[in-house]
C-alpha cells in the first residue's frame, strides 16, 4: 500500500480538537465516498475546518483514484464522519461520486488492502465493515453508493487482486482511420488519442489503453457537463469540437466533501457497549437478538432476519425514533425503557405469531378487553384488539404496541 502520512500537514482548527479513545473502543470500519468528482485530503480538510468549523478533517484515511492513501488521523482520534457512531468507527473515504462515476481498479484494490489491514490490527470482523448508509440514522444517505454486500464479499476473497481493463481484443487496429463517432466498446488509436486529450485536460479516463471502457465513458460525460454540451458519453462532432477548443483551468478545482456533523445524542452512542443488530448476510445470531425479539413480540429464535427487522421498524415508528430497522444505541435505549416499566407496564409488541405469544401481559390485555383470559395471543384476542382500535380511532392492525397499550390502560 502507498500510504502518505499527512497527519501534521492538513488544515486544523486552532481553538478546538477532536477527543481521543482507546483502540479497543473501535468496533466498525465506515466506508464513504466523497460525493464529489474530484478532491483530496487537503481539500476535504479545508472544507471541514473552514466551512463546517470542525477541529479537522472528518476521515481517518482518504483513498485517491490512483490508489494512493492519505493517513489523516491517528486511529485513536474520534473524528466526525458517521454522526452518532463516531466514537467507535474508523472512517475511510474514497474520492469520487459513485452515483455517476466508477470506482477505479487501483482505488478499489487499495481500499480493500487498507480495510483488511485495519481488520487485522483492530480485530474487526467483516460483518462490522459498513457503508455510511448502513449506520443508524443514515438509511436515507446514498453513501458510499457502491454495493457493500459486494465489498464485503471482496474482503472475504483473501488476497484477491483486480486487473485493469482486459488486453486489447483482435479487433484492435492500430492506425485505423479516425471514426466520426466514438462510443463505449470502440478500440483503436483514435480512442487512445481521446484518452490522452481527456487526461491532458484533467478529466482522467483511467488507463490509456485505446479501449473505450466505462472509465473513459465516465471521463467523457464529466467533460461534457463541464463544457455545457449534451451529456451522453459519446464523442460526436459537438464533443470533438469542444475537446479541441477547451482550455483547462490553470489549477484544478478540488471539491470539499459533504459529510455529517455529530448531534446531541453522541454521548448516548459513546456509552453504549452492546453491539448493533441489523439485517445482514449471514444473519446475526445471539442472546441479544433473542432479547430484542422478546420485547418486540416475534419468535425468539435468536436470528436477526427480515421478520425481526420489520418488527424493529414498527417499534421505532411507535416510539417516534429514527426508523431504520437497526438496533443501535437509540433503539436499545427505547427497548430498555420497556424493561424498566416492569411487569405491570408495556413490555413488548403483541401480535398473532406461530406459535402464539403467551404471558402475563397477554392476560392483562384480555382482562381489559373483557374476553376469555388464557394468556395466549390468538385470533380472538387480535379481533378484540381491532374492535377496540376502531372505537379509539387509532391505527387498526390487531397489534398491541405502545399506543394501543396506553389507550387500554390509561
Amino acid at each position: 500500500m502507498n500510504i502518505i502520512d499527512k497527519r501534521n500537514s492538513l488544515a486544523s482548527s486552532r481553538s478546538t480538537s477532536y477527543r481521543r479513545r482507546a483502540k479497543s473502543a473501535i468496533r466498525n470500519i465506515a466506508i464513504h465516498h466523497s460525493a464529489t468528482t474530484s478532491g483530496s485530503a487537503e481539500a476535504f480538510a479545508r472544507y471541514h475546518v473552514n466551512e463546517l468549523g470542525w477541529p479537522g478533517i472528518g476521515y481517518h484515511y482518504v483513498v485517491d483514484q490512483d490508489g494512493s492513501i492519505s493517513l489523516c488521523h491517528d486511529l485513536e482520534v474520534v473524528s466526525y464522519h458517521v454522526g452518532n457512531s463516531n466514537s467507535f468507527a474508523v472512517g475511510i473515504c474514497m474520492v469520487g461520486d459513485f452515483r455517476t462515476q466508477s470506482l477505479t481498479v487501483a482505488q478499489r484494490q487499495a481500499t480493500l488492502e487498507l480495510t483488511r489491514s485495519l481488520m487485522d490490527q483492530l480485530s474487526i470482523p467483516i460483518d462490522n465493515v459498513w457503508g455510511h448508509i448502513e449506520f443508524p440514522g443514515y438509511s436515507w444517505k446514498p453513501c458510499p453508493s457502491i454495493s457493500m454486500h459486494s465489498f464485503r464479499n471482496w474482503l472475504r476473497e483473501e488476497g484477491a487482486t483486480f486487473t485493469d481493463s482486459p488486453p486489447p481484443s483482435p479487433t484492435y487496429v492500430a492506425g485505423a482511420r479516425q471514426r466520426t463517432i466514438l462510443s463505449r466498446g470502440d478500440q483503436g488509436d483514435d480512442i487512445r488519442a481521446l484518452q490522452e486529450r481527456l487526461d491532458e485536460l484533467g478529466f482522467h479516463p483511467g488507463r490509456i489503453d485505446g479501449i473505450f471502457g466505462p472509465q473513459t465513458a465516465d471521463a467523457v460525460m464529466r467533460f461534457q457537463r463541464t463544457a455545457s454540451i449534451s451529456v451522453d458519453g459519446i464523442v460526436g462532432p459537438e464533443t470533438r469540437e469542444a475537446l479541441r477548443d477547451f482550455e483547462s483551468a490553470t489549477e484544478p478545482i478540488e471539491h470539499g466533501s459533504p459529510t455529517d456533523e455529530p448531534d446531541d445524542r453522541e454521548e448516548m452512542y459513546r456509552k453504549e457497549t452492546r453491539r448493533m443488530l441489523r439485517l445482514i448476510q449471514p444473519m446475526m445470531r445471539g442472546t441479544d437478538v433473542q432479547e430484542v425479539q422478546g420485547k418486540v413480540g416475534v419468535a425468539t429464535d435468536g436470528i436477526f432476519g427480515p421478520v425481526t427487522e420489520a418488527s424493529i421498524r414498527e417499534f421505532q415508528i411507535s416510539e417516534g425514533i429514527t426508523v431504520d430497522g437497526i438496533v443501535g444505541p437509540q433503539t436499545w435505549h427505547a427497548l430498555d425503557r420497556i424493561q424498566e416499566n416492569g411487569g405491570g407496564g408495556y413490555q413488548r409488541l403483541l401480535s398473532v405469531q406461530t406459535p402464539y405469544i403467551r404471558g402475563e401481559d397477554v392476560k392483562r390485555v384480555q382482562r381489559a378487553l373483557n374476553i376469555r383470559v388464557d394468556g395466549l395471543y390468538g385470533p380472538l384476542t387480535e379481533q378484540a384488539i381491532r374492535n377496540f382500535q376502531r372505537r379509539e380511532a387509532i391505527t387498526v392492525d390487531g397489534i398491541v404496541g405502545p399506543q394501543t397499550w396506553r389507550r387500554l390502560f390509561n
